[in-house]
């Protein structure tokens, strides 16, 4: 029985359940039956060919794991990175809240709640449907069909958000953060291993399994500071979907820093839908050993003065593969558009490999763009300047490839959060950087 007969099998099996039977909401049916009709991608699939979705074959059930007893989720405090100051804090294990954990000091446990059913409300725009239900947006409905505890915020004012999540087995998370007016979200969202029961797994042959999908809508004038760290477990399958829509002169600014999983996939559409709407990316990858880590931006500009920039540095060591697609799409009712695309991909490893596909799609003659992508290896010249100035030769490709990933992470904030973002990239480079470095 293939992955997806599994996942329809198990999804259709709650409706017999009398404890599960009440989650089959109207929103998880239409997602269940929008993954029979169009299935799972695949690698014939030009957005597809570097994620092996095979690899799911080994899930042992999608059923989301069990609520976890509260003491056993209060000795992974520990586990925890350190507070952000100013920083509310929701932590979820295996997709369920954990009031606990979490540190709710600008935000209220009971307001999120009572917003949950809002949560994978049907979208009716046609591109949005289609994104989610039949294009590259496929993964997330899984996130639909089976998180346990889906969530809808209403952000005013000004706040500062952080999500944890942590994977321990097989975690689903479905969440819709919306930004009224003129607010200000500060949003850091983390992907961690919960603890050894993800290691005992892979030990036995099965794989964890986090699968995540947010939704992003910012109205009119509204900023979003976001930072996502993805640091799981390598044993770990992560498949996470994000859709943002930005109304005038909205502005959504995102680091991206993918550190885990044995098999990563972050799939992000973003619709500039307001006059002056702006995106700023800013995304790293680092894998080594058999890590694959995939990522694939798609930026539509729909309307006149908007504009995008993408930043992405990548570096596969050993026989990893590390892959990013940024695909940009112009509307001819989009004059006066401003594109900017910078890819590059360090190759460290006879076995490493480095996809970058950098696409315009440009309908307007009123557009500026900009766009280049480089693979290579280590500069041979520099690393013998370095070596010629007394450095150590490890010393001196951990120089060059710290260098190389600089930019994706000088726009982090605050420094504590930079610092751990750093350490995750650090430790799946074949060179470790020197502490000083990681500043």
């Amino acid at each position: 029985m293939s992955a997806l007969e599994r996942m329809l099998g198990e999804f259709a099996a709650q409706r017999a359940d009398s404890a599960r039977a009440s989650v089959l909401t109207a929103a998880r049916l239409s997602a269940a039956e929008a993954l029979r009709t169009h299935a799972l991608p695949g690698r014939r699939e030009e957005n597809w060919r570097y994620t092996d979705l095979r690899l799911l074959e080994r899930v042992p059930t999608f059923l989301p794991a069990a609520a976890m007893a509260a003491d056993g989720a209060l000795a992974l405090t520990s586990a925890l990175p350190a507070v952000l100051p100013g920083f509310a804090r929701l932590v979820f294990i295996d997709g369920r809240l954990r009031p606990e954990l979490s540190l709710p000091d600008a935000l209220h446990l009971e307001t999120l709640r009572n917003h949950a059913a809002l949560a994978g409300a049907n979208h009716t725009d046609p591109k949005s449907i289609c994104f989610e239900t039949s294009g590259d947006g496929r993964l997330g409905l899984l996130a639909g069909m089976f998180a346990p505890e889906p969530l809808s915020l209403r952000i005013t004012g000004t706040v500062a958000l952080e999500i944890i999540s942590m994977v321990a087995s097989a975690a689903y998370s479905d969440i819709e953060l919306r930004l009224a007016a003129h607010a200000k979200l500060t949003l850091v969202e983390r992907h961690l291993a919960a603890a050894a029961p993800v290691v005992a797994e892979a030990a036995s042959g099965t794989t964890a399994l986090g699968c995540a999908r947010l939704r992003l809508i910012l109205d009119a004038d509204a900023q979003l500071v976001h930072t996502r760290l993805q640091q799981a477990d390598a044993a770990a399958l992560c498949y996470d979907t994000v859709t943002a829509s930005l109304a005038e002169r909205a502005s959504y600014q995102l680091r991206h820093i993918a550190a885990g999983g044995g098999s990563a996939r972050s799939t992000t559409q973003i619709r500039l839908q307001g006059r002056a709407a702006t995106v700023r990316i800013r995304a790293a990858a680092t894998a080594h050993a058999a890590q694959v880590a995939d990522l694939s931006f798609t930026v539509l500009h729909e309307a006149p003065d908007t504009r995008s920039d993408q930043l992405f540095r990548g570096i596969a060591s050993d026989q990893a593969r590390v892959a990013c697609s940024a695909d940009v799409q112009v509307d001819p009712g989009a004059a006066g558009a401003r594109v900017k695309q910078s890819l590059r991909g360090l190759i460290d490893g006879k076995g490493a490999e480095v996809d970058l596909r950098p696409r315009l799609t440009i309908n307007t003659d009123d557009i500026q763009a900009t766009h280049g992508a480089t693979t290579g290896r280590l500069d041979d010249d520099l690393l013998f300047y370095l070596l010629s100035r007394g450095l150590s030769a490890a010393e001196a490709r951990s120089l060059l490839k710290w260098a190389f990933l600089g930019e994706a992470f000088s726009a982090i904030e605050p420094a504590a959060l930079r610092r751990d973002a750093e350490l995750a990239a650090a430790g799946r480079l074949s060179d470790s950087p020197a502490a000083e470095l990681l500043q």
